[in-house]
C-alpha cells in the first residue's frame, strides 16, 4: 500500500507527515511540542544525541499503519529504524509521545536481542499504559494472577507468546525499577549487551540472582503504596 499525498512540517529535530485538513495538521504544533520534549529527555538518558531528524508519519488508521508495518493487521504504531515512525493520529487514536521515539534513538546505541529489554526502556519512558502507571498494572496482574516472571520474559519466544498488554507494562515496570535501584550507567551497560544470555548479565552486572532482584521489585510496588 502507497502512503496518501502528504504535507511536511518541519521542527528541530523532526519532520512531520501528514493529510492536509487532518487531525494531525490541526494539531501540529502541539504535537511539535510533545515530540520535542520527549526527544531531549530520551537523549539526554542515554547521552546520544542523533544526527539526523525522525521522519514522523502521522496518518488516520491502523489499517493503513498495519499495511505500511508489512503483517496487514492493524496497528497503531511502529519504528522502522533509522530514523522513521509510522504512528495513527486521529479523533480517538493519538499515538504520540516517548515509545516510538525510544526505540530509534536508543538503537543509536545498540538494538538488543531481547524484546524485554527493548520494550522496557520504551515503557520506562511512556510511565502509563492505558491510563494506569505500569506499577499499577503489575499490581494487578498479580492480584489476578497473571503475572509472568521476569526470567521467562526475557525468552523472546515467551514474551510474544503473551499479550503485550501484560509484558509491556511489566517490563516497563521492572526496568525503573532496575535504573532506580541500580543507576543509569548500569542499566545502559545491560542495554548495550550484545550477546544471547541477558540473564547473566543482568545477574553479574547487578551481582545477584534474578530471583533476588525480582523479589525485591515486587516488594518495592507495595511498600511505595503505589
Amino acid at each position: 500500500m502507497s502512503l496518501p499525498k502528504l504535507i511536511k512540517y518541519a521542527s528541530e529535530n523532526y519532520i512531520f507527515h501528514y493529510v492536509a485538513g487532518s487531525i494531525a495538521e490541526k494539531d501540529i504544533e502541539k504535537i511539535v511540542m510533545i515530540q520535542e520534549n520527549c526527544f531531549k529527555d530520551i537523549c539526554k538518558f542515554l547521552n546520544i544525541y542523533p544526527t539526523f531528524k525522525i521522519q514522523y508519519f502521522l496518518l488516520e488508521t491502523p489499517e493503513l499503519v498495519g499495511e505500511l508495518y508489512g503483517d496487514h493487521e492493524p496497528c497503531n504504531g511502529f519504528a522502522n529504524p533509522p530514523n522513521e515512525i509510522y504512528a495513527v493520529y486521529n479523533n480517538k487514536i493519538k499515538c504520540v509521545g516517548y515509545h516510538e521515539d525510544t526505540h530509534i534513538i536508543s538503537y543509536l546505541i545498540n538494538r538488543p536481542h531481547s524484546i524485554f529489554l527493548r520494550e522496557g526502556l520504551a515503557m520506562y519512558f511512556d510511565k502509563i499504559w492505558w491510563n494506569k502507571t505500569n506499577e499499577e498494572w503489575v499490581k494487578i496482574f498479580i492480584d489476578n494472577n497473571k503475572y509472568l516472571e521476569i526470567k521467562e520474559l526475557l525468552n523472546n519466544d515467551f514474551f510474544l507468546e503473551h499479550s503485550d498488554e501484560i509484558t509491556y507494562p511489566i517490563a516497563g515496570a521492572f526496568i525503573k525499577y532496575l535504573i532506580d535501584q541500580y543507576g543509569t550507567d548500569l542499566f545502559i551497560s545491560i542495554y548495550k549487551y550484545k550477546g544471547d544470555n541477558l540473564l547473566r548479565k543482568i545477574e553479574s552486572s547487578c551481582a545477584i540472582k534474578i530471583e533476588i532482584i525480582e523479589k525485591e521489585f515486587l516488594k518495592s510496588l507495595y511498600n511505595n503504596n503505589l
